[in-house]
């Protein structure tokens, strides 16, 4: 890969987690003010702990909006081959990132309920596999998402799965010592 590639590769993955960023923090903001608070209803307990509401469905997608406009005005910056964001709709993108973003967390929360691992727990027989389990899931839905609307390469991906689960946890820890989320992972 030549270094203007390089450059234009890493641009794209880096718009691509924009959105994601700018919502997750939003969202983390709006649990920890109980906003919404109606919607704060499991979407079923038993299968997905208390943590999994119908709020996050709500919010992510109004949450994740801010970011693709952002993500769209810092696109120019990078001045890739062809745009990623031009095309489509904002408010399309915010819908499908929301509930990629989302919909992607139902399994691991699944999985960690039938191990009896309590609601934003991790377990210490599986714990460094459930800290990046918990980062990667929403990365990996969210660029399925993006599937739909881009011609995003395999190897955008893999290298934004990679990124955005290292950044995600970075966000998460940051979050935890700014005293917005109760733990780390």
């Amino acid at each position: 890969m030549s270094p203007v590639s390089a450059v234009h590769e890493f641009g794209r993955v880096f718009l691509l987690t924009v959105p994601l960023i700018v919502g997750g923090v939003f969202h983390m903001v709006a649990v920890k003010a109980d906003i919404l608070s109606y919607f704060k209803k499991p979407i079923h307990q038993r299968w997905f702990g208390q943590n999994k509401t119908w709020r996050g469905f709500l919010v992510m997608p109004l949450a994740t909006w801010p970011g693709v406009l952002l993500a769209r005005s810092l696109e120019p910056l990078f001045d890739l081959n062809t745009p990623l964001f031009g095309d489509h709709s904002a408010i399309l993108f915010a819908f499908l990132l929301g509930l990629g973003y989302c919909l992607a967390e139902l399994p691991n929360s699944f999985l960690k309920r039938r191990l009896g691992i309590r609601e934003g727990q991790t377990s210490d027989r599986y714990k460094w596999f459930f800290v990046v389990l918990d980062q990667a899931d929403s990365a990996v839905g969210c660029l399925l998402a993006y599937r739909l609307l881009l011609p995003v390469s395999a190897v955008t991906m893999v290298v934004a799965v990679g990124f955005g689960t290292i950044l995600h946890l970075l966000i998460n820890v940051t979050l935890y010592f700014a005293g917005i989320r109760k733990n780390p992972f």
